[in-house]
Formats: structure tokens, sequence, C-alpha cells
């Protein structure tokens, strides 16, 4: 079990009876397998209430861990916990990368794991023993009534981070005078501290890098020289807490829990990703809505477990009709901490772009055998920010890249240029690139069909509300000679 029972190892790092009712922990990334030695790499998730851990006190073993297990038994081998209690969401985004590198003289056969904070940490498969030293670090204790967060987070002394670390007033964005002077006023009443500064109640806290990494989803690639690539967000992100009354309606509790994490207490939204709720009721009759609930919509999952009177009562609150107050339904309700997420939020300018300086997005090229860089480039392009001459900035991106055996790096990700890319793996080099219908925001795949080479990648229009809405697969293949 991911969340210890009694008597099993890691049960002392939650309250004695939270295996009953704690959740998440869960294997969401994807694995990697180790078939000729048996082992199994699972990196998870983190515990839930993602923010606010009150009810969870302690390390929280096996969140937020890369786990080796034994596939024959299912027995736990090793473990290394990369967020002692996460209060940020810092799971393990991705499938680690099985790799082998030189070290102090020897090959040895490793398993690299990338995480959203912009780390890359490096072990050896059979034990975990790690290859580069992981330090425990004093971090900052949180504010928030209830909450005990984590006196020390692991810390890798190599590689460095693939992401920038902390946000000052130096690092803003600097388009334009104008701009500079924005983001100071705006940074000014925000806590921007070290990696693990925890959320505050009431007041906005940058995360840097973000909630969508430093690394994500799509996963890194690497080649047999030891050299692992992975691509990376670098911008800043605004998370905090909010407390929770007693007196709010049933289906503003139910707003509260299931969805204010998207779109804001204020139901402001952060769009174009997550949508504004503010006057809903006036673009969206309720029976709209509800079929939204029921069977989601763009970006959105279905939530079929709010059904009958709970359902009733959020659609009734989202559109400003009359709900009954949560005493009178205080056995439905779903608001059970004392404190709710005020929403995902990025920091951006009023242009839009992100109001840290650049690069925004990067690709990089790490060489494990020593714990160098061989390269980095930004990766990504604003199209409107090209057209005025404004140099590669970089942009979000989201899905991994794949390496051939004859030394091309092919990735997608870049949600606004929508191109596909190759990179000469040994320096970074742009060989080629070509537009697509959509962003490619996924991890493309290489085949041979008759002794030619292919390369597909799917694309989709969903992160970007902005440009043209769809989906594809899109091949490409070098000319028939």
């Amino acid at each position: 079990h991911f969340i210890p029972r009694p008597g099993h190892f890691g049960h002392d790092t939650w309250p004695a009876d939270a295996w009953k009712t704690a959740g998440g922990a869960n294997n969401w990334a994807g694995m990697a397998l180790d078939a000729e030695r048996g082992i199994v790499f699972a990196p998870t998730g983190s515990a839930v209430d993602d923010f606010y851990g009150a009810d969870r006190l302690g390390d929280n073993l096996f969140a937020n861990s890369l786990v080796a297990i034994d596939a024959a038994s299912g027995r736990r081998l090793w473990h290394f916990q990369g967020v002692h209690h996460d209060i940020w969401d810092r799971d393990f985004p991705s499938p680690p990368q099985l790799l082998t590198v030189t070290h102090q003289g020897r090959r040895i056969d490793a398993v690299a794991q990338t995480s959203k904070q912009g780390f890359v940490y490096l072990f050896e498969r059979e034990t975990g023993q790690p290859l580069f030293p992981i330090k425990e670090r004093a971090v900052a204790a949180s504010t928030v009534p209830g909450e005990v967060a984590a006196r020390t987070q692991p810390f890798p002394t190599a590689p460095e981070p693939f992401a920038r670390q902390r946000l000052t007033a130096e690092g803003l964005s600097d388009r334009s005078p104008a701009i500079n002077a924005w983001a100071r006023r705006a940074f000014a009443a925000l806590i921007s501290g070290p990696q693990f500064t925890p959320f505050s109640v009431d007041r906005q806290t940058v995360l840097f890098p973000g909630f969508d990494g430093g690394a994500e989803w799509g996963g890194a690639a690497s080649d047999p020289r030891g050299v692992i690539y992975v691509n990376s967000n670098d911008i800043a992100w605004l998370g905090g807490l909010s407390s929770n009354s007693d007196e709010v309606s049933w289906g503003e509790s139910t707003y509260r829990s299931q969805c204010a994490v998207c779109h804001g207490v204020d139901r402001r939204g952060s769009p174009p990703e997550f949508p504004s709720l503010l006057g809903v009721g006036d673009r969206l009759s309720a029976s709209r809505i509800g079929a939204i609930l029921d069977h989601g919509g763009g970006r959105m999952p279905a939530f079929p477990a709010i059904k009958g009177d709970e359902r009733r009562e959020l659609i009734a609150w989202l559109t400003g009709a009359t709900g009954q107050n949560r005493e009178a339904a205080s056995a439905g309700s779903r608001q059970t901490s004392t404190y709710s997420f005020t929403g995902y939020r990025k920091f951006t300018d009023p242009d839009g772009y992100p109001a840290v300086a650049p690069p925004w997005g990067t690709l990089n090229a790490i060489d494990l055998n020593t714990g160098r860089y061989l390269w980095r480039v930004p990766l990504g392009e604003y199209p409107a920010l090209a057209a005025q001459g404004v140099p590669t900035t970089g942009t979000e991106n989201y899905g991994g890249p794949v390496v051939t055996a004859g030394g091309v790096l092919f990735i997608g990700a870049t949600i606004h240029d929508r191109l596909f890319r190759a990179f000469d793996r040994r320096n970074g080099r742009l060989l080629w690139q070509a537009p697509l219908p959509y962003a490619g925001v996924a991890t493309p795949a290489t085949y041979m069909v008759d002794g030619r080479q292919y390369v597909v990648i799917a694309a989709s229009g969903a992160r970007d509300q902005t440009g043209p809405q769809g989906s594809a697969y899109v091949a490409f293949a070098l000319p028939r000679r």
C-alpha cells in the first residue's frame, strides 16, 4: 500500500488512522520497467488535500516518492521521497528514465527522476544509492493554523536545477519600462521565498517554477551516452489559502471543495486555461452546466459523483438562484477542510505574457556521468513577440522529447507557436521545424515501416483556447530516395 497500514513500514509518517480516509499517493505519472532485473520504478503523486495537510501531519510516505518494486512479488525494494509532507502539489510528474552512466570509473545502470522543482535525482537501480549526494536542508515553517510543514526537504547537489529557483524583483519582466513597473508593483504584494515556502492565508505566494514545473508529464529522454534531455517550464504561478466559513450554502461548500482549485475561490479563474465562472448563469443554462458536470468539456473532467440535491444546489449557487443554507444541508456537505486553496493562477502581465523575465521555457541536455550541462536553449516563442523582433523567449511546453539513434531530438510541446522541431542532440542546434495544425502537446513516437523511419505526434488545441481548436495525429518522414 502506498498509504501504509498499521504494522507496515511508513505507517508512523501519518496519523494513526489516516490510512482509513487519506487519499492520493497514486501512480498517475506512469512507470518504468527494468525487465532484466524485474524491477518496476513507480513515481507517486501527492497526498490530498494537496495544499493543506493538518489532517495528515507527518512526512506521508509513500506520497511524492520514487518506489522500486520487485515485479514478481510486489515487494518494496527501496524508495526515495522527493517532498516530505507535500503542501505544494510537487509530486513527481513523469516516469523515470533508465540509463547507464560512468560513475567513479564504473559503468552503473541507473534510474533518473525529474521533478516539478527542476531537480534531477539519480540512483543506482538495485540499491537506490544516490549517485550524486542528496542533502536534507532546513526550509521555512508554515504560519497557517493547524499546519506543520516538514522541517527539511531533500536537495540534490548535482546536477544544478534546470529551472530557476526563486523569484526576486530583479527577475521580473522588462519587456518595457511600463511592464517592469507594473510587475514590481504586483510583486511587492506577494510572498516570494526559496523553494518550499509554504502558502499563507489571504495573501498570495509565488511558486517558481510553477505548478506545471519545471518538468511535466511529457517526461525526459536519454541516450546511450548517459545524457538526459528534459524540457522545462520556467514561469511563476501564484497560490494561497482562504478560510472556510461555516455559514456558506451547500452549493458554495461543494464549489470550494470540488471546483475552486481550478476556478478559484473568487470564481475568477485564470483565463484562458481556467475560465471565469462569474456570471456563468448569464452565459450557460442550468441544464448546460449540468451536462458539463456530467460529461466534462475541454480540459475539464466529468464529476459524476456530484449528483442529486448536491448537484442542484451547486448549479443554483453558480447561477445565482436560491440555495439551501449549509446548516440545512450539512449531512450532504463535502466541505471538511478549514481552508480552501484559492486556485491556480499564473503570474502574468496585463498583456497575458509571463511577468518574469525570459526564458519562459527551455530544452536542456545534462550529462549524468558528470552532472554537468552540455547545452540549454530556449524552447518556443510567442508569434506576436517574434513579429516585433523580440528574441526567442521560450514558452510553456507540455509533452516530452524523443531521441533517435541517428542523433536527432524531436519535440513539439510548445503551445503558442504550434511548431514541431528537430535538434542536434550534440549541441542543441535547431536542424528543422515544421508547423502543426494544433500544438504538439504530446511526446512523439518514432517507428519504421518498410525500412523507412517515421516520427508521429498528437496535436491538440486544448491548451491554447485562443488558437485553432481540434486535434490530429501528424506523421513525418524523410523523402523517399
